[in-house]
């Protein structure tokens, strides 16, 4: 299994032991980074993890959990990287892959994060773990501590999607509404932390975010090669970051040559990134995220702010807002010319490539993955907002009228 040496600022560089289980720099107050044990990884490895059973834990040399029999896992990884030549066609990109986390065990990219912070929540012994969530991590929270047999607790607003409470609470989490935003419930989690001692499975357990550096792994093992871009929705700044990371891994081992221009897409209504990236700050400054279909990206603080631009612009990226509706007319491409349904905030990143293609960034022939995070059952308002077609007498005339009026027949 993965072995962990050092828990490390990113931005000052300091280095702490692993065993003294902080999460964030006293110094900086940046989340740290958990540096792996790489030395001992042979190129060999690279065709061992290709021999095994297919799923996130294949690569568990690269992840920080060090017995395996505490691993909790439900199937989580090796998500579709689906060819997508009709969407790709409309966005004017050759190449346009989607990788769709939407198919992950609880619907969300939540699952690659949460399989590994529970594992570690086992490891240390925890009884009870803990999120605030805007409802997807919420709900994979929820399942992977049933998995374990430990107690759930989770914060959301109370604007969050129903479809997402309801499958938090099925799992048996406590769900507690918070009659405010993301921020404040966020808030409200860290005193409860702080009071009650509290696993925390939030963006600011470095345990945690070390499990989205799989999308590196798996991208590069079904492309054989490191896209030209990779595009994520973003909140956190986690999403952008972590890849940036897995594949700096691969490049380190030899696996890999060159890494992904990273690109955070935003909703327009909670854009920190976009606005420090533009401004040239190292940190982003919090706003206040105003309405928005994009339920799982309204977060005004990005927890990972600074990392997310430092992938960013390392790697030659950028970051982008997007509109509701332009969420929605791509949320709508999806699900018309690729089958993916996806809940709107998973739609940000074929968004943002069409408007970077639109505006020259992205050129035609660029190999481009975005990745879609979230099934769109989740939350299927936006889509499902029109009335019910009116139904039929049971008789073919009566359907044969109905075709012909669409010019289906």
């Amino acid at each position: 299994m993965g072995r962990v040496t050092s828990l490390d600022c990113p931005r000052c560089r300091a280095r702490r032991p692993a065993e003294i289980g902080a999460s964030t720099c006293p110094g900086c107050g940046l989340v740290l980074d958990i540096l792996i044990d790489l030395d001992g990884i042979t190129p060999a490895l690279a065709a061992t993890i290709r021999a095994r059973p297919r799923g996130l834990w294949r690569w568990h040399e690269l992840l920080p959990v060090e017995d395996p029999a505490h691993i909790v896992s439900l199937g989580e990884g090796d998500t579709p990287l689906l060819a997508t030549p009709r969407l790709a066609a409309l966005a004017g990109i050759e190449r346009l892959y989607i990788k769709n986390d939407g198919l992950l065990p609880t619907g969300s990219l939540k699952d690659r994060v949460n399989t590994v912070a529970i594992s570690r929540a086992r490891e240390i012994g925890a009884r009870l773990v803990a999120t605030p969530s805007t409802g997807n991590a919420a709900a994979s929270a929820a399942a992977y501590a049933a998995a374990a047999g430990l107690r759930c607790v989770v914060l959301v607003p109370e604007t969050t999607a129903p479809a997402k409470v309801a499958q938090a609470r099925a799992h048996g989490a406590r769900v507690v509404r918070v009659r405010s935003t993301f921020e404040v419930a966020a808030a409200l989690f860290r005193e409860a932390v702080a009071a009650f001692g509290w696993y925390s499975t939030l963006s600011t357990n470095p345990w945690r975010n070390e499990g989205l550096k799989t999308y590196a792994y798996e991208v590069w093992e079904a492309l054989g090669r490191a896209p030209d871009w990779m595009i994520h929705p973003e909140a956190s700044g986690l999403g952008v970051a972590a890849t940036w990371k897995g594949f700096g891994e691969l490049e380190r081992l030899g696996w890999v040559a060159g890494r992904p221009r990273m690109v955070a897409a935003q909703a327009a209504a909670a854009a920190p990134l976009v606005t420090a990236l533009a401004q040239g700050l190292e940190v982003p400054v919090p706003v206040e995220p105003g309405e928005t279909v994009a339920e799982s990206i309204r977060v005004g603080r990005p927890n990972l702010g600074w990392q997310g631009l430092q992938a960013i612009r390392a790697s030659g990226g950028t970051a982008v807002a997007v509109t509701d509706e332009e969420l929605l007319a791509a949320r709508a491409l999806l699900a018309e010319h690729a089958g993916v349904f996806a809940e709107p905030s998973a739609a940000a990143s074929l968004a943002a490539a069409i408007r970077l293609r639109r505006d020259g960034a992205i050129g035609p022939q660029d190999l481009v993955v975005c990745v879609v995070t979230g099934h769109g059952l989740k939350q299927p308002e936006p889509r499902s907002a029109d009335e019910p077609p009116a139904p039929i007498a049971p008789d073919l005339g009566a359907l044969r009228a109905l075709l012909a009026e669409a010019s289906d027949a």
